[in-house]
């Protein structure tokens, strides 16, 4: 069953790379975080628009509601940390406790 959990997160992760919408995410993603932000009249609808990167995601992203479908039931709060880039972040003693919680 493991297996077919990786076989799935592998393909999640090709999805990602013939998404259009990843692409317009990658290119564009600042300004939608900027707008909800500043446009709290469509803070709802943008929220439907982020992405996020996720220990749990490989190298692809994920969409809030996909996480907090996917969240284990003893999961109470989310967790997030801001960097440069993931490899800048990989290394954060913050992140190890929170992988020492899986």
């Amino acid at each position: 069953a493991d297996d077919d959990a990786d076989d799935d997160a592998d393909d999640e992760d090709d999805d990602d790379k013939d998404d259009p919408y990843i692409a317009f995410w990658e290119k564009f993603g600042k300004n939608i975080k900027l707008g909800i932000i500043e446009d709290s009249a469509n803070r709802s609808k943008l929220t439907k628009l982020l992405r996020f990167k996720s220990n749990k995601s490989g190298e692809g992203y994920t969409s809030l509601e996909q996480y907090v479908e996917n969240m284990k039931d003893w999961q109470k709060a989310i967790y997030f940390i801001a960097g440069e880039s993931v490899e800048a972040l990989t290394g954060s003693p913050f992140l190890e406790k929170v992988q020492a919680k899986d």
